[in-house]
């Protein structure tokens, strides 16, 4: 799990339409906010899957993501919940402390072409 991080660098509504979707596009769309949050230091990504799409449920699991401790408990009746997956920088040991601002991360990141 994560937990919360001194800077919050969000985005917002990242979604593949159905048309685009079981093409690939939505494991390249993961990579890059991976590779960014890693980039600049954050120690998770987090995201929201709605209950009513058990696909995209799925599809986040298969990647990696798992229910994060800030999703509502389903005594709470959400209709959604939250997962997370841990960055690189956490996985290696990073500290909060560590935190690069995000413009010096920025730099940092090379993303490859996924086709």
């Amino acid at each position: 799990m994560c937990s919360s991080v001194q800077r919050d660098y969000s985005a917002y509504e990242v979604q593949v339409e159905a048309e685009g979707r079981r093409r690939g596009l939505g494991q390249s769309v993961l990579s890059v906010l991976e590779k960014l949050a890693s980039a600049t230091r954050m120690r998770c990504v987090r995201l929201t899957a709605l209950t009513h799409n058990p696909s995209a449920s799925a599809f986040f699991r298969a990647c990696g993501y798992s229910l994060d401790e800030t999703s509502p408990s389903k005594e709470e009746a959400a209709h959604y919940e939250i997962l997370s997956k841990a960055t690189d920088s956490q996985q290696d040991g990073a500290t909060p402390e560590d935190k690069c601002p995000l413009s010096d991360g920025m730099r940092a990141v090379h993303v490859a072409n996924a086709q």
